[in-house]
């Protein structure tokens, strides 16, 4: 056995390989990023070929970059995002990936409600029938648009599951992941053949499926050659990017709560038994028969990657001359509008969203634009609004009964003390900004280790890395400014509900 961790995170805009020791510090760590591809208006999808190319040369520039060993990794942990492809026997993509921000899929919805019913879906599955959520969804509109792609398919399989076919030869799907296709039982976290017979998706397509903390295969000949791991390294069955994240804040027990700010929004919280809010997510959490209750946004992190992209020229300049990089010299843009963003209002609705209104046709607004309005109060805009939409989900998962207590903040929010400050002001609770903000790939790490039994690196690992980070207090001079502010927040959006169709 060796002492470091390798935690893979398959991301909508971006793929991470990080190498952990067993004190939770990084050894090594590697990302790139990838644009969304829209072949049509509304669709997104992604190549899953860039993936694997992506974790190949994330970990050769880990092993060669930063000297490490590959024959010291234990085991290899992986999460990922919300998408599904079909594959061939080989495990070769035969259709790009659609992704959790792809609203194609109208008509597969109306007939799984015709056919089966949502409120059965939910009663089984556990969660809502919803496009890019569920990926029932998208396995029926490949399935009606492409039937020839079908008889040349042999499985369908999560941006996790991929990887783990290319790196172990072997199908599989994890348990939090197929909660979230609407074809297995939130009870059982095994495959519901009822469902998946109504829903006429081929039961051949659909892998086994394995507990997070389980152990798929080994790293083949092949994989080894291509990536630079050892032969015969372990890897484990992966997880919904939203429950590793969790873990890795050190949110484990009944009644924790964790924020991951990533390219989507999540607020969860811990629990011994699904929610029966139609509101709510529910996933199996990697161990001890808990489940993750998630509040799941879909446009955080890129509302403000799509400002940065579309906008950015205009940072160009003075990020040069500050010697930083565009969201750093955004956030200072942004910090200079002050609280209020000027009167600007932003709905970060960029591709409809999920929590908490479910509108898959609401699209993002600028409102209250002004001659005095800046750049900077446009930054600010979006870095509010992306909080005011975690604010209203809160509402639902949230015990208010104590509001003294921080609430784990992670991901790329971690890189921004103003977005956090923010994040404190608006929900009007202590933030605890986490030292390190890949809590995807450390939540990775602390599932693996369970996998093959390292007592160094307990379940609840996440709470003591998360005791290093930073408290942020809200500033209680911003309450008023802030209650008015999300009011008028609440207010647009239903003014504007009629007419997004």
């Amino acid at each position: 056995m060796g002492d470091l961790i390798l935690g893979i995170d398959i991301g909508t805009t971006g793929t991470k390989c990080t190498i952990y020791n067993y004190s939770g510090e990084i050894a090594a760590s590697a990302y790139q990023d990838y644009p969304m591809i829209h072949p049509q208006l509304n669709w997104t999808e992604q190549d899953p070929n860039v993936w694997w190319s992506c974790v190949r040369s994330n970990l050769h520039k880990c092993f060669e970059n930063d000297g490490i060993n590959s024959g010291r990794i234990s085991v290899i942990g992986l999460s990922c995002t919300n998408a599904v492809t079909l594959v061939d026997s080989c495990g070769n993509p035969l259709y790009n990936a659609i992704g959790l921000h792809d609203q194609r899929s109208d008509e597969q919805v109306r007939w799984l409600e015709n056919k089966i019913g949502s409120s059965r879906l939910r009663k089984t599955g556990g969660n809502r029938l919803a496009k890019g959520t569920c990926a029932l969804t998208s396995m029926r509109w490949i399935i009606d648009n492409h039937p020839e792609l079908i008889c040349r398919g042999n499985k369908f399989l999560t941006p996790d599951g991929f990887i783990i076919k290319k790196l172990t030869d072997r199908f599989s799907i994890n348990c939090s992941r197929m909660d979230l296709t609407l074809l297995g039982s939130i009870h059982t976290g095994n495959w519901e053949k009822d469902i998946v017979d109504l829903a006429k998706v081929p039961e051949y397509l659909l892998p086994p499926v394995y507990n997070s903390d389980e152990i798929v295969g080994t790293v083949t000949r092949q994989a080894a050659e291509a990536t630079g791991l050892k032969e015969g390294t372990p890897v484990t069955a992966g997880a919904v990017d939203t429950m590793a994240a969790t873990i890795g804040s050190g949110a484990v027990n009944t009644g924790d709560f964790a924020i991951t700010i990533g390219s989507s929004g999540r607020i969860c919280s811990i629990s011994g038994s699904p929610a029966e809010d139609e509101k709510l997510l529910n996933i199996h959490l990697a161990f001890d028969n808990r489940y993750v209750i998630c509040q799941s946004t879909d446009n955080a992190g890129v509302s403000l990657r799509w400002f940065r992209d579309s906008f950015g020229d205009a940072f160009k300049e003075s990020a040069a001359m500050n010697g930083v990089n565009l969201y750093r010299q955004i956030d200072l843009a942004a910090e200079k509008s002050g609280p209020g963003a000027d009167g600007i209002i932003f709905l970060p609705y960029l591709s409809g969203e999920k929590s908490p209104i479910w509108n898959s046709h609401a699209r993002g607004v600028f409102f209250n634009i002004g001659l005095n309005t800046s750049i900077g109060s446009f930054a600010r805009a979006v870095l509010e609004g992306v909080a005011f939409s975690i604010k209203e989900c809160s509402e639902l998962v949230v015990n208010e009964s104590n509001r003294d207590e921080p609430i784990p903040i992670g991901g790329g929010v971690a890189n921004s003390p103003l977005w956090c400050q923010i994040f404190a002001d608006i929900l009007d609770r202590p933030m605890l900004r986490l030292k390190s903000n890949e809590t995807e790939t450390l939540g990775d790490m602390i599932i693996a280790a369970q996998a093959i039994g390292i007592k160094e690196i307990p379940k609840d690992f996440g709470k003591a890395m998360a005791r290093k980070g930073e408290i942020i207090y809200p500033d209680r001079n911003n309450r008023g400014l802030y209650e008015q502010c999300y009011q008028k927040y609440k207010d647009l959006y239903q003014a504007l509900k009629p007419v997004y169709y």
